[in-house]
């Protein structure tokens, strides 16, 4: 353990969990499908899809508009970088910390802990959203996600970051927004918080069974 803090690392989820991102993700979404003549999708139907990889979205609202059109590698690439524009139109206006995750991540770094974001965004995106809101400072490591690697609820990139940052499993707090949040730190072999206000319903969290509820960030012992 580390002095002070009850946890050797924490490992954070971004996308409600450290951030509001809801207004630039379903911007990104919305744009990149209305770039390939997907009309009509909006932002309460896209927030409950994040979390989820862009691969999963993109096919998901083209199937629902009656596109058949598989999403290879070339119109991937092309989603992708109309969603990155519209997403960056909306940045960093449409993304906001959290209340009192500054602080809470300052507090634990003084208590000895490491930190690392763990998140399904692609690495690249989740460089360039953290720094520019202030949060890729206040963290040992940034981890994210490539078009194909496994996404949560597998523990992929929770292991990522446990070996970033040189900690076991049994030694580390993921706290995330969503029951496959928790999953994944289960399947790691953490133990895992989850937070009350990010996106994923309260009903689908708690049956996911985190060791820590939290109604605010602050609380993280």
């Amino acid at each position: 353990m580390s002095d002070g803090a009850k946890y050797r690392a924490y490992i954070f989820d971004l996308d409600g969990t450290l951030t509001d991102s809801r207004e630039a993700i379903c911007h990104g979404v919305i744009h990149s499908l209305e770039s390939i003549g997907v009309d009509g999708i909006t932002p309460g139907e896209v927030i409950p899809w994040i979390g989820r990889p862009l691969i999963e979205i993109f096919p998901h609202f083209m199937r629902r508009a009656g596109v058949r059109r598989e999403v290879d590698d070339e119109l991937y690439r092309r989603l992708l970088a109309s969603y990155l524009e519209g997403h960056n139109a909306r940045f960093p206006d449409g993304v906001h910390i959290y209340p009192g995750v500054p602080e809470t991540l300052e507090r634990l770094r003084r208590e000895g802990a490491r930190l690392a974001i763990a998140t399904t965004k692609h690495e690249d995106a989740a460089l360039f959203v953290t720094e520019g809101v202030g949060l890729k400072a206040l963290v040992d490591t940034v981890c994210g996600t490539d078009k194909d690697d496994p996404v949560k609820p597998d523990p992929f990139v929770l292991q990522k970051a446990l070996d970033r940052l040189g900690v076991e499993p049994p030694d580390a707090l993921a706290v995330g927004d969503t029951a496959s949040d928790v999953l994944a730190a289960r399947a790691a072999g953490c133990a895992a918080a989850a937070v009350a206000y990010g996106f994923g319903g309260e009903v689908e969290l708690r049956a996911a069974g985190p060791d820590l509820w939290l109604e605010r960030i602050t609380e993280i012992p």
